[in-house]
């Protein structure tokens, strides 16, 4: 007997239920979604690929990875036989108790990260929950403090209090975080918009100084930890600076204050290493990671040094968070990225997309700045490459147009100043590291196709844009 016959609803019905869907019923939900949803509704993914179709039959080179989380591509053989496999035996248990997957999880993920992070605790809603147990570790291990220093443009989750953590997007969010006597902000070292207008060959990372006077004078109690993106994802793709997070890390032993790593989007090989830790050679004390751990599947981890103290069972758990099928998931996703060796295939495939890209720049002055290691690359559009205005409206009709012509893009995180949006300009280039040359080909000739085409648009062209952008962007 198959290991799962229904019971109670045939076949057909299920199959119904998961591949067939109306116009009425789509346009039923939109009025009954807190959030919005986007035009297409997304099918079925090219196993193990970059390719994903919608139901109108429309097929997408995915350039985002689904919020840069399939690094291994869509819907993955391996982890699909793995989870299974898994589903045969255990689908949900309590968080307090162990299961294999979990047993084998939390003694895989300490050998594949520098420095002594040999302490683990899983969940399975992602970064913003292993950044609040972060917060929580670094506060049980230095009692009494209860600050965090956090950067400009950070971006650590959608809770209240990974909210206050993060960049406050004016002008769209309608509330603030919770607990922002907690966070001070220091500047992050965007070389390219460098805070205190510097040039990289001559600054000698001042901007390290400006992050030891918030530590002597900007908080208002003890510091407890630093939390920091190594490689700043909704931010801009921003990468740190060489040295930089060797001088934060001197910094924060100097003053007694736990580095942390938000790794969600770095991490698995999208760097062109297994950890932006790796790529730059520098351990943080604690490390968050999520997104391509779990190959498709919802799972998060915190790492943390060997020598600090851990949770009691009141300080941290959830319902779900002991997801052996997630678990199994995250296994299967780490074989896959390591024997396919998928960092060394980001570093190639940033080789042939990055040259294509700078010599685009060279032609088309849109294009203020492309950055970033692996296949974590930015593209930032600028008005003026002297002035360096952010081009926004451009940026955001670019992704548009290239959807229609079969390619996903995504820009980075929006804000609205003055009843304008303005540094949503950087476009995302992140697909599944398993996307092809050819694939990866075909979608920077649709990007070049598409700046072509915004780069000649007028002011009113730019103004619908605009219009369009307040619109989708204005609560429901």
């Amino acid at each position: 007997m198959e290991p799962f016959q229904p019971q109670v609803l045939s076949q057909d019905e299920i199959r119904a239920m998961l591949t067939q869907v109306t116009e009425e019923e789509f346009a039923e939900a939109k009025t009954h979604s807190l959030v919005n949803l986007k035009r297409q509704i997304l099918y079925e993914g090219q196993p193990g690929g970059a390719v994903v179709t919608d139901t109108a039959g429309n097929q997408y080179i995915d350039c985002t990875s689904q919020a840069w989380s399939l690094n291994i591509g869509y819907c993955h053989p391996d982890v699909m036989a793995t989870v299974l496999e898994q589903m045969r035996h255990l689908t949900h248990v309590r968080y307090g108790y162990a299961t294999i997957p979990r047993i084998k999880l939390l003694n895989r993920l300490p050998r594949l990260f520098p420095g002594e992070l040999t302490k683990v605790v899983l969940n399975n809603q992602g970064g913003a929950s292993g950044i609040e147990g972060a917060m929580k570790l670094a506060m049980i291990n230095k009692p009494g403090a209860t600050v965090f220093l956090t950067a400009y443009r950070g971006y650590h989750g959608c809770t209240l209090g990974t909210l206050a953590a993060s960049h406050y997007m004016r002008g769209l969010q309608r509330f603030s975080g919770y607990g922002l006597d907690h966070f001070h902000k220091f500047p992050y070292p965007h070389c390219y918009r460098c805070p205190i207008g510097r040039e990289l060959r001559t600054c000698g990372l001042a901007c390290l100084e400006l992050v030891e006077e918030v530590m002597l004078y900007g908080a208002t109690a003890p510091i407890a930890g630093l939390i920091i993106e190594p490689m700043q994802g909704a931010g801009g793709q921003v990468p740190t600076p060489p040295g930089y997070l060797a001088g934060l890390k001197e910094l924060c032993q100097r003053h007694g204050i736990f580095l942390i790593y938000d790794e969600s989007q770095t991490a698995f090989g999208r760097c062109g290493a297994m950890s932006a830790a790796e790529y730059y050679g520098v351990a943080p004390d604690m490390m968050v990671l999520t997104k391509g751990l779990g190959g498709g599947f919802p799972v998060g981890a915190l790492l943390a040094r060997g020598d600090l103290k851990g949770f009691s069972a009141a300080e941290e758990h959830t319902t779900f968070s002991s997801s052996p099928v997630s678990f199994a998931a995250a296994l299967a996703a780490i074989e896959v990225t390591l024997r396919l060796d998928l960092p060394g295939r980001a570093r190639k495939l940033n080789e042939r997309a990055t040259a294509r890209l700078r010599h685009m720049q060279e032609e088309h002055p849109l294009i203020g700045d492309v950055r970033g290691p692996g296949m974590f690359i930015g593209v930032e559009l600028v008005e003026d490459q002297q002035t360096k205005v952010p081009s926004t409206e451009r940026a955001t009709a670019l992704v548009e147009l290239a959807a229609m012509l079969g390619v996903i893009f995504d820009v980075d995180m929006p804000e609205v100043i003055a009843g304008r949006p303005t540094f949503r300009n950087t476009i995302k280039i992140k697909p599944p590291l398993t996307i092809t040359e050819e694939q990866l080909d075909q979608a920077l000739d649709v990007f070049e196709q598409v700046l072509q085409q915004v780069e000649q648009f007028g002011p009113d062209e730019l103004a619908s844009v605009r219009e369009q952008m307040m619109k989708e962007a204005a609560p429901r």
